[in-house]
């Protein structure tokens, strides 16, 4: 919608009206304009964090993308070019658990037993854009301007192959090995996890542990009758346990308990408050005493080696809980196994990877660890090795996917040695620009001081595959760092010459190529394509053919053999699959009819005119005869006599190309040929390059010692994808030798407060592990959204907010102005619908209502300039308005550039309410109601020139009001957001003392206001006067409290009780003239029902009593000049439009 200058209108503070403005910016390309014009400009690099599209975006993420737009916005208008790359995380646990839960299945082993890997990871790859549309649709419609266009996506090719050289530098900085360690492992799920996973899942639990006595072993005849007293919260580890730790330097005491004569406990001293009964100390000595002591084991394993079950020494053994004695089972124990290894200690694996107990003959074999600890407490006790049972509160491990309690397990894995920089990532964190600043060295500083090596290896199937090889025979490890690697090291390289059939008669007819048996036996080569066909055979004699391989078809059999005659190649296998691309209906028809069926080049890899073979099915299959080929032909020269399509196809797809990027130049013509090879690198059954499992396990190197390797089976960490987008999102490769990507490091980025353990962490690890700065120069962490008591949003407590919903009711601005001004970004947020609503009301529409105000009484035509600024305004209204807005615009711009949001958003806010709205455009409205006379041009202009600055200001913060407001007063350029950041005056003396005196004034205004109030009388009647003690102020300030305390002078008077005293006497005069103007606002009331603009003119008739009629007449005058009436009479209504009003005399 267009006023008659053509500019668009933003005709309400709707949902509706936003819509007009998106289909606005989208048909004339705003966003891509808003880039363009400013490419010359200083590069300001964001990165966008990149979510998961398998489930519909939340209520948080509006959250986080209206923190991010609001910026990049900012330094749009600022003149630096912001490109904004949208980017889809897709590997790992987010997306396999929704695969699995579609699928049906429950466990890990059911993926390779029931479905196989090559079909679980064909649907993970199906479910990853699941919610696109939704994503996209929302991004869209809160104005969140990103190229979703070119979205990295961390599944695709070229991302992993970067991923891959990432992985590869870092290894040879020999920061990556493989070990046997302790883990967080998830049952469930089947992997170990890191500490930056597993710090994202703890909770508090309740749980029984429990005091067992372990016997002393026979032949310490002293003591024999004594038992060691230890404390353990995970009973199902006592089957693996295999030595008891004490610390050397703790004190022990061996005790008798009263109750039970005879009866010998061991245990720390500092520890006996445990005890809670009667005891007698027996013995004291070191722990040092007790090192060597045997005990019996609980659950003898005949896998436990002679120098088992004995006392071993142990500092990190602790008097703080428990007994001071610790049973160690190095499979479940990052200690334990410590203690094993240096002990010398076998470690007894008596869990499966499942969670379930391995140990044959005992009543919880097979059962799930915490099933099995109350059957296992009662077994202690059935025996009398069960001390006693206590409650135990504390924080435990879940799985931050499927929410399954975590257990430490032993397993080899791999691990990134971030421990080796670890004071690297301090000194990069400590150049990081926080916000807020206590993260830098709070949670996010004590996170890295704690830094553990990080575990990258998981035991699942989608995600990116680790590139090390192995070899079995030597035991040597290879990582990969690209694709052409693996032509490098290919055990059989097999080298390719494609040759398109000489010239048939098809050919030369123009027409679609014959399939059919019978027409295609007719067609033969043309004594021409024999020819040509002889003259490159002549040239192919210097690349030693060995094998001959072709399709059926007769011209390309014709070809071959013509060929292996000249090259004397006897043998010339068929391969039914490199026959030419199935044309159905249209066979022997003009070719130029069955280019019409197809709209673009893109829609024959989909389309099937006629019954035709479309280029994706033509693809999977001359790829599978090319397996075949790699297969029978490894590690020879062959020759492929096929078709232009085919051989166009087979080129292009070997080389792993999009099928937007397949080159015409790899189209051959009739007798041609071209020499390529079959690459060392993994396709998919469709026939396309897939660097995922199970595909790139097949693929093979040679090792030095002369044996093949083969690839380990884990894949990536998930966390790795997106900490290396900075690397991978721009195809960084390590053999290029550039130190780093162009777009780096990123200006500012923006995430919930979680990503300390997550994102903002991988970031910063994969950079210092290269020995790069940070990836990252600032950093906005922000609150979590919860519902309104506080809890976490979940589909199953019926608290999830749709932000779609929101946006449809209120609109975009509201969200997004709710998210700016609730409280600091940092702070969680507790979620209510109202805040939305009071957002809208409180700010937007007194915004929009002020341009409303102003369009309806403008005295100035469009569209408007800057002249405005220029000017200067004879009335003090309008030197302090613009005064003002200087002021309020330097604060919002020196606020943006420390990134603080939240206050340039509320002094945004508080202008245009407190001074534009309750205070410019009150103390204006007098001026205005004087049609074409100077003061109200200037007030129009001057109003009018402050939204538009406004509406620039706003615009990064409101992007739908702004560009309505921006249009409605006919901004110069197209759109508000191709505009430059407003400028503003710098504060002088005389506009600081101006700024002061308002101040006052206003001051003095509302302790008026105040006394009214408190005597009861109504701000439409008229008082006498009001008597104020400051004698320093203008003549023309004072008319304004004149004005807006509604008294017929203001007087200075120096001996006053308070600062302003208000004369509340009503003579009748003053009464009658309190009347008269309540009367005016009821008409202009009844007017705006009816739909009139202030500029028309009507006749009022009025039926009342005959006092209150006397009173009107009076002031006819007045009336008919406020109320803007052509003639006021009195008596019958006739068939006008009639109101009832009542009017309070008193």
């Amino acid at each position: 919608m267009a006023d008659e200058k053509g500019f668009l209108i933003y005709d309400s503070v709707s949902p509706r009206s936003e819509e007009e403005i998106l289909r606005f910016w989208k048909d004339n390309g705003i966003f891509e304009k808003s880039l363009e014009s400013r490419k010359k400009g200083k590069l300001f690099i964001f990165y966008e964090g990149p979510p998961y599209a398998n489930g519909l975006p939340g209520i948080h993420h509006v959250e986080s993308r209206s923190f991010k737009d609001i910026i990049l916005r900012y330094k749009t208008m600022r003149g630096f070019f912001v490109p904004r790359r949208a980017g889809w995380d897709t590997h790992g646990l987010p997306t396999e658990m929704a695969v699995e839960k579609a699928l049906g299945i429950k466990s890990k082993r059911e993926i390779e037993e029931k479905i196989g890997v090559e079909k679980f990871v064909e649907e993970a790859k199906k479910n990853v854009f699941t919610f696109i549309d939704a994503w996209e649709k929302l991004t869209d419609r809160m104005a969140y301007w990103l190229d979703l266009k070119n979205a990295y996506v961390t599944m695709t090719n070229g991302y992993i192959e970067s991923l891959w050289a990432v992985i590869s530098k870092i290894s040879v900085e020999k920061l990556l090995y493989e070990d046997y360690k302790v883990l967080p492992w998830c049952p469930r799920c089947g992997t170990s996890l890191s500490s930056h996973e597993l710090a994202q899942g703890y909770r508090k639990v309740k749980e029984n542990s429990i005091y067992v006595k372990f016997p002393l072993a026979r032949d310490n005849s002293s003591k024999q009758l004594a038992s060691f007293l230890v404390w353990t919260t995970t009973p199902w580890t006592l089957s693996g346990n295999v030595a008891l730790a004490v610390n050397p330097k703790i004190d022990y005491v061996t005790i008798e308990c009263a109750e039970n004569s005879g009866e010998w406990l061991i245990l720390a001293e500092p520890r006996l408050n445990v005890i809670e009964r009667e005891y007698k100390i027996i013995n004291r000595e070191k722990g040092a005493a007790l090192v060597g002591t045997k005990y019996k084991a609980l659950y003898p394993n005949s896998a436990a080696a002679g120098n088992s079950y004995r006392v071993v020494a142990a500092s990190f053994v602790s008097t703080e809980e428990g007994s001071g004695i610790v049973h160690i089972a190095p499979a479940f124990g990052g200690d334990d196994l410590a203690v094993g290894k240096k002990e010398n200690l076998p470690t007894l694996v008596t869990v499966s990877e499942e969670g379930k107990m391995k140990t044959p003959g005992a009543l919880w074999d097979g059962k799930f660890i915490k099933d099995a600890d109350p059957l296992i407490i009662e077994d202690l006790n059935k025996r009398s090795l069960l001390f006693k049972v206590e409650s135990y509160e504390h924080d435990y491990p879940f799985c931050w996917r499927c929410e399954t309690p975590l257990i430490y397990y032993a397993k080899s894995s791999w691990f990134f040695k971030t421990t080796a920089v670890k004071e690297k990532m301090l000194s990069e964190n400590a150049k990081i620009a926080w916000h807020p600043k206590y993260l830098r060295d709070g949670r996010f500083g004590s996170w890295l001081k704690e830094n553990v090596d990080w575990g990258i290896s998981r035991e699942r199937y989608w995600g990116t595959p680790l590139p090390i090889w192995r070899c079995d025979r030597c035991k040597k490890v290879k990582t990969i760092g690209a694709l052409k690697e693996l032509d490098e090291l290919n055990p059989n390289p097999t080298n390719v010459v494609f040759m398109r059939h000489g010239e048939a008669l098809h050919n030369i007819k123009n027409r679609v190529n014959p399939f059919s048996p019978e027409n295609d036996s007719k067609d033969e080569l043309t004594e021409k394509g024999r020819k040509d066909v002889i003259a490159s055979a002549e040239k192919l004699k210097k690349e030693n053919i060995e094998v001959i391989v072709s399709s059926p078809s007769a011209r390309a059999k014709e070809t071959a053999e013509i060929v292996g005659n000249t090259l004397g190649v006897k043998n010339i296998e068929i391969i039914p699959e490199l026959y030419d691309v199935m044309i159905g209906k249209f066979e022997g028809e003009p070719i130029s009819e069955f280019k019409k069926e197809f709209s673009s080049f893109g829609e024959r890899f989909t389309k099937k005119p006629g019954g035709a073979e479309n280029s994706r099915e033509l693809r999977k299959r001359v790829m599978k005869a090319l397996g075949e080929v790699r297969v029978k032909c490894a590690g020879k020269k062959v020759l492929v006599v096929s078709h232009g399509d085919p051989i166009w196809v087979a080129i292009a797809t070997l080389e792993g190309l999009k099928e937007t990027d397949y080159k015409e130049s790899f189209y051959p013509s009739p007798a041609e040929f071209k020499k390529i090879k079959l690459h060392n690198w993994p396709y998919n059954p469709e026939g396309e390059l897939d660097l995922h499992k199970p595909y790139i396990d097949k693929i093979l190197i040679k090792c030095d010692c002369g044996n093949n390797m083969k690839r380990v089976l884990e894949v990536m960490d998930v966390w790795f994808d997106s900490g290396a987008m900075p690397f991978a999102s721009q195809g960084w490769l390590s053999h290029h030798l550039v130190a780093k990507p162009p777009n780096y490091p990123a200006e500012y980025i923006s995430e919930a407060i979680d990503q300390t353990r997550g994102w903002f962490y991988t970031l910063l690890a994969v950079s210092s592990l290269l020995g790069l700065e940070s990836s990252y120069k600032r950093v906005l962490s922000l609150g979590l959204v919860l519902d309104e008591k506080g809890e976490k949003m979940s589909k199953s407590k019926g608290n999830v907010v749709d932000p779609q919903m929101l946006m449809e009711k209120y609109g975009a601005d509201a969200v997004r102005w709710y998210f700016y001004t609730i409280n600091q970004p940092w702070d969680d947020k507790l979620f209510r619908e109202k805040d939305i609503q009071d957002a809208s009301r409180r700010f937007l529409m007194i915004l929009w209502n002020s341009f409303v105000y102003w369009r309806t009484y403008k005295e100035v035509e469009l569209p408007l300039g800057s002249s405005t600024s220029k000017s200067r305004p004879k009335l003090v209204i309008n030197k302090w308005i613009l005064v003002k807005w200087s002021e309020v615009l330097s604060t919002v711009t020196k606020n943006l550039e420390k990134y603080d949001i939240v206050a340039a958003a509320r002094a945004l806010e508080n202008f245009v309410v407190e001074d534009l709205s309750r205070w410019y455009i009150r103390r204006i409205r007098e001026h205005m109601k004087h049609e074409k006379s100077d003061a109200a041009k200037e007030c129009s202009a001057t109003l009018g020139f402050v939204l538009l600055e406004l509406s620039k200001a706003l615009a990064p913060f409101a992007p739908f009001i702004s560009e309505g407001i921006y249009n409605g007063l006919g901004g110069e350029r197209e759109s508000v957001h191709l505009e430059s950041w407003p400028s503003f005056a710098k504060a002088t003396k005389g506009s600081n003392l101006l700024l002061e005196n308002m101040e006052k004034i206003r001051e003095i205004v509302s302790k008026g206001l105040e006394a009214r109030q408190k005597a009861g009388i109504k701000i439409r009647q008229p008082l006498q006067k009001l008597q104020v003690t400051n004698s320093k102020l203008q003549k023309e300030l004072l008319e304004l409290i004149k004005g807006e305390v509604n008294v017929k002078s203001v007087e200075f008077v120096k001996a006053l009780k308070e600062e302003v005293e208000l004369d509340t006497k009503i003579t009748d005069e003053l009464r009658e003239e309190g009347i008269v103007r309540e009367f005016i606002r009821a008409v202009q009331d009844f007017r705006k029902g009816l739909k009139l603009t202030p500029q028309e003119k009507v006749e009022l008739a009025v039926k009342s009593s005959k006092e209150f009629e006397k009173i009107l007449k009076a002031h006819k005058n007045l009336i008919e000049k406020e109320i803007n009436i052509s003639d006021l009479s009195f008596g019958d209504l006739g068939e006008s439009r009639t109101k009832e009003i009542s009017i309070d005399k008193t």
